[in-house]
């Protein structure tokens, strides 16, 4: 298994999700457990047997969300993060850094999708490509509501 070096030591190199957004008049209506079931199976498609991700601590709706579908705080990091990704313009203009708690959440691979049926995604498109025509069913359904 291939490893990265990190400050708590060489860690499994592993599918991640760096960030999942829906418009704030999608939000609560599936689109994020959509897009969620759809990274999951082109995932567990291609042999992984773990899904991480990192959600602010106080992001109680995004915690919600991945806990009901399973996933689980295996860990917690400190961040700094700063309102501009300009640093000196953060610090200077804008109310400088604020220090956060991200929890590092996991999901192994459920025994089923080692038996599971190809999930209905288009081989030999990009993850974003594969995960558009689910997401388009999705809003489309919402909008006829």
């Amino acid at each position: 298994m291939s490893t990265y070096p990190n400050s708590n030591g060489d860690l499994p190199l592993e599918s991640y999700v760096s960030a999942l957004a829906t418009a704030p008049s999608a939000r609560r209506s599936g689109v994020g457990r959509t897009l969620m079931s759809r990274v999951e199976a082109i995932v567990w498609e291609a042999g992984e047997s773990v899904l991480s991700l990192q959600v602010d601590e106080l992001n109680g709706p995004a915690l919600q969300l991945y806990r009901g579908l399973g996933y689980e705080v295996v860990g917690r990091e400190r961040a700094s993060t700063t309102p501009s990704r300009y640093g000196l313009v953060s610090k200077l203009l804008l109310g400088g850094v604020r220090e956060r708690t991200l929890l590092v959440l996991q999901k192994p691979r459920p025994p089923a999708a080692a038996e599971a049926a190809e999930p209905e995604v288009p081989r030999g498109r990009g993850v974003v490509g594969r995960l558009l025509p689910g997401v388009r069913r999705r809003l489309k359904a919402l909008k006829q509501n």
